[in-house]
């Protein structure tokens, strides 16, 4: 019934969840993922609104049966394909389950790839297209009613104006935004403060004096959190006591104070302020407090504005007083005149914005109508989300926290029914990633479950009905860490395996979308096994698997309870995030669903499940509570966009630091609730009420949407059945095929096998007759090679003797040779000394040569026959060798027809035989030599030796 355009030749491709929705690159992923699977695509007719307030439907072509719908504040992002690619064809929108907080990305393909363009720019013209919201006169006539100013209601404007130094010693008002509604402020510049307060009606009052000129940043701040400025003189010199009073203050923006308002805010990014100005009023008992609140956006200090409206932000109050004591009542005062107390005071914003809203909550599609075009515009999230599995977690620890965690694990091994004393401090403190695996199983009760681990093993084989979207969200579990990062690797097998196993085990629940983000933090610190039994633990004994259940109905459950306790522990926060529109759901769904660890790095991510096995559920609330409670200033000075993408980018990243994550287990631990039980009673009570106050109209209109949806849901995965179910039966067909055709090649294999065992059979046949040649050829070798060896062996005894009777004589040679030489050495000494003592005649001396020479012929020709002899010693000697030679050839030759015949055991005989017989024969044969070398230089001495 509604304004919209319809688009036909669409077709749906089918949709998968995705971590960040903004992120145009995981959208384009999807749609290559989608586009390249041979999955039947549903035709469609695809109507897109003209109105943001509208709703996306996919039709059923013909009939025009709305399938399903999407409201168009839901769609976060939309993207198409490059133009390059095969993609080009395909555009996909990211929609936000406002229920669970889940992300999924829808993707479709238009018959005409120019007509995306088209569906594209619909899409941008609805999303700029907000409605006016519709006059309400009983609305108007209430408000106007509230605004009745009776006697004891003071109206006041007050003015604000902020000044930035010019740098040439002044100040110049900056600019105001009209598209944002906000200051544009530099960071680094000195300003001034400027409040004006006027009073416009009833008894004019006498504003004395300014008490304090406060700001801050953020909205709904506590008294305790504004910061007093340094006043400064008024700029008006001549106003009157009375009705008006203009104060001004020094803002110093490098106080640590003002740390968030001097930093650069992102683009589409704006920030709270709040000025409070005190006021001395000489007819009120205490000072009067008004307040402001505003936004910024701040720039840097060389930015340059080349247009800009100056503004100055007025703000009407409303001051009701009651008459309280009378001046003459008091001591110090003499004239009777009255006195007020402040019974509240209301600004006209507050006003107009709770008037017309009887709810506890304001609506979510007001909420998310109540910002301007341009502030969607402006939302360019250039910040990419943390990657789930990011971070380095310390190996560091100190030796006394060791000595610590070694004996409470040896007290705890001794008695498993007990945890030892002081754990939960060390816990608390956080456990060493060296131990952490096993700390778990036994916070767990599961460090020896041998039951569940052979069920483990059984349940990997099972084929589940969600092996396709199991498969399809493993590539997006843990995309940063490198042991899951690897497509196919085993980190990913590890994961399908543990996650398959779960949706096999719990029927009622099966898959669920966040239960591996859960799995892939056990597996980083033990087996699968073992990390398959503490996540069955986690999910039942924890009761994690509720909030899967029934719709999420214990997930809702846990918003409410979270809402309870925000407001009653920061009550600002809470106003803030109800003024807003910011709901529990919005920010916290993945914290329940995950227990913190798809978006947060993994340093705090185990220190979270370290106490969350400890000390259990309600450890997900303190730690849900620590996280706003340490956030609480940056979120009060964000707006509604601000807050979403505070959660989704900034919160996450704050958290790699350890001292943060350290700030954030202590907070948390030392957090008591106490109204847990109550809470829940309170949201069965208001569940209850609501369920009787809803029309039954909308309640069957609710009930059939929910119906067609999980019809639509039921349909898809029908198509996703019948269509692995036609592609398992291809599969099984082509692999009989190729099965018939592998066992008629082992057929034809095996009749080959058997033609060469028969010929194999024929050759050992042969092979055995020319054995048994061999052995009687080797036989008579034998005895052959025996025969001649006792022969070889009475030479060589016969070659011994000889060269024994060698040595001897040369020996003996040696001992007449010396002997010869000492003689002779004696008796030419002696003739020295007759030569030199007595003179002798020349018939004496020569007759003394003639005896001389006599005894050398004579020595000479013993030596000729000594030489004679050793000579034909060494004839024999060598006839001897050769006939050794001989017989070794002999050998030889019989060796190497041996080895042909390949008898090993003959072969090592003749080996050894031949060793011993050529050491036998080689031992003397240099004694030999030496001997008769040195006989030989011993004979030759004298022939050197001259007689003078």
């Amino acid at each position: 019934d509604e304004d919209c355009i319809l688009f036909n030749g669409v077709y749906y491709l089918g949709c998968a969840s995705v971590n960040a929705p903004r992120s145009e690159m995981e959208a384009l992923r999807t749609i290559s993922i989608l586009r390249a699977q041979q999955d039947p695509e549903i035709e469609v007719v695809l109507s897109v609104p003209n109105r943001a307030d509208g709703t996306v439907r996919l039709l059923e072509p013909g009939v025009s049966g709305v399938m399903t719908s999407f409201k168009l504040y839901t769609i976060l992002f939309c993207c198409r394909g490059a133009d390059d690619s095969a993609e080009k064809d395909c555009f996909a929108f990211t929609e936000s389950h406002q229920s669970s907080g889940i992300f999924q990305c829808h993707v479709f393909r238009c018959e005409v790839h120019e007509a995306v363009r088209k569906v594209l720019y619909s899409f941008e013209l609805a999303f700029r297209s907000i409605p006016k919201s519709p006059v309400n006169t009983d609305a108007k006539l209430s408000a106007g009613a509230q605004l009745e100013v009776d006697e004891n209601t003071f109206c006041f404007t007050v003015t604000l104006e902020i000044k930035e130094d010019d740098t040439k010693g002044g100040y110049a008002t900056v600019p105001w935004d009209k598209t944002s509604s906000c200051f544009k402020l530099r960071h680094n510049l000195m300003k001034q403060v400027i409040v004006k307060v006027t009073q416009t009606s009833n008894v004019e009052l006498t504003l004395e004096r300014c008490f304090g000129l406060l700001l801050t940043p953020g909205r709904n701040v506590k008294h305790s959190d504004m910061h007093l400025l340094d006043m400064n003189h008024s700029p008006v010199e001549d106003e009157p006591l009375t009705g008006t009073r203009t104060v001004v203050g020094l803002w110093d923006p490098s106080h640590t104070h003002f740390a968030l308002l001097n930093t650069e805010t992102q683009k589409g990014t704006r920030v709270f302020l709040s000025v409070a100005v005190d006021l001395v009023v000489q007819e009120i008992q205490e000072p009067v407090r008004f307040l402001i609140e505003t936004k910024a956006r701040i720039f840097p200090q060389n930015e340059k504005f080349w247009y800009f409206g100056k503004k100055i932000l007025h703000e009407q109050f409303f001051l009701k007083l009651k008459e309280g004591l009378e001046i003459s009542q008091l001591a110090t005062k003499k004239v009777n005149k009255p006195m007020y107390e402040v019974e509240c005071i209301e600004s006209e914003t507050w006003r107009s914005k709770w008037s017309s809203s009887t709810e506890q909550h304001p609506p979510l599609d007001r909420a998310l109508c109540s910002s301007s075009p341009q502030d969607e515009e402006d939302d360019d999230d250039t910040d990419e989300p943390l990657l789930s599995g990011s971070g380095e977690v310390s190996k560091e620890c100190t030796e006394r926290v060791l000595h610590d965690w070694g004996d409470a694990l040896a007290r705890w091994r001794a008695d498993l029914s007990r945890r030892p004393t002081g754990l939960r401090t060390l816990i608390r403190a956080g456990i060493p990633d060296a131990l952490r695996g096993e700390v778990w199983q036994l916070l767990a009760g599961c460090h020896d479950n041998q039951r569940m681990l052979e069920k483990y093993r059984v349940l990997i084989t099972k084929d589940s009905p969600q092996e396709n979207i199991i498969q399809r969200d493993i590539h997006r579990t843990f995309p940063a860490n490198d042991y899951f990062k690897t497509t196919g690797g085993s980190g990913q097998d590890s994961l399908y395996r543990i996650t398959k196993a779960y949706s096999v085990f719990d029927h009622e629940v099966g898959y669920c979308q966040g239960l591996s983000f859960l799995a892939a933090a056990l597996l980083l610190h033990m087996p699968e096994e073992q990390a398959f039994c503490v996540l069955i633990k986690i999910m039942y004994d924890n009761k994690m698997r509720d909030l899967f259940k029934n719709g999420f109905e214990t997930l809702h459950l846990k918003f409410y309870q979270l809402d309870r306790c925000i407001e009653e522990l920061m009550p600002n926060l809470h106003d803030h995030f109800k003024q807003l529109g910011i709901e529990c759901h919005m920010f916290s769904s993945q914290w329940f669903l995950t227990l913190f660890t798809a978006k947060f790095p993994l340093s705090m991510v185990y220190q979270v499940v370290d106490v969350f096995l400890s000390e259990g559920e309600p450890v997900v609330f303190r730690v849900a509570l620590g996280l706003l409670h340490c956030s609480r200033m940056e979120l009060l000075a964000l707006d509604f966009e601000g807050v979403l993408k505070y959660f989704r980018v900034q919160l996450p990243k704050k958290y790699r630091n350890e001292e943060h994550t350290k700030l954030l287990i202590q907070t948390a631990v030392n957090l008591k609730l106490k109204k847990m039980k109550k809470y829940e009673k309170d949201y069965q009570l208001e569940k209850e009420r609501l369920a009787l106050e809803e029309d039954p109209l909308i309640r069957i209109e609710k009930e059939n949407k929910r119906l067609m949806e999980g019809n639509l849901r039921l349909e898809l995965e029908n198509d996703d059945l019948a269509r692995e179910l036609v592609t398992n039966r291809v599969t099984l067909g082509t692999q009989l095929e190729k099965t018939m055709e592998h066992a008629d090649n082992l057929q034809c294999d095996l009749s080959a096998a058997i033609e060469d065992l028969r010929t194999n059979r024929n050759k050992v046949c042969e092979l055995n007759d020319e054995n048994q040649r061999l052995v009687v050829e080797a036989a008579q070798v034998k005895e052959m090679c025996r025969k001649e060896m006792d022969r070889q062996a009475t030479e060589i005894e016969a070659k011994s003797k000889i060269v024994a009777d060698y040595k001897t004589i040369c020996s003996q040679l040696s001992l007449r040779i010396e002997n010869m030489q000492i003689i002779h050495k004696e008796e030419v000494e002696a003739v020295k000394m007759n030569k030199e003592n007595v003179p002798s005649t020349k018939l004496t001396q020569s007759d003394k040569d003639q005896q001389h020479k006599n005894e050398k012929e004579k020595l000479e020709k013993q030596i000729r026959e000594l030489e004679l002899q050793l000579a034909q010693t060494k004839l024999k000697l060598v006839e001897s060798e050769c006939r050794v030679q001989d017989v070794e050839h002999q050998l030889a030759s019989s060796t190497k027809e041996l080895q042909a015949s390949k008898n090993t055991w003959f072969q090592k005989t003749l080996s050894t035989l031949t060793t011993r017989k050529t050491d036998s024969s080689n031992i003397p044969s240099p004694t030999a030599t030496s001997g008769a070398s040195f006989a030989a230089e011993n004979i030759n001495v004298p022939k050197r030796q001259t007689v003078p």
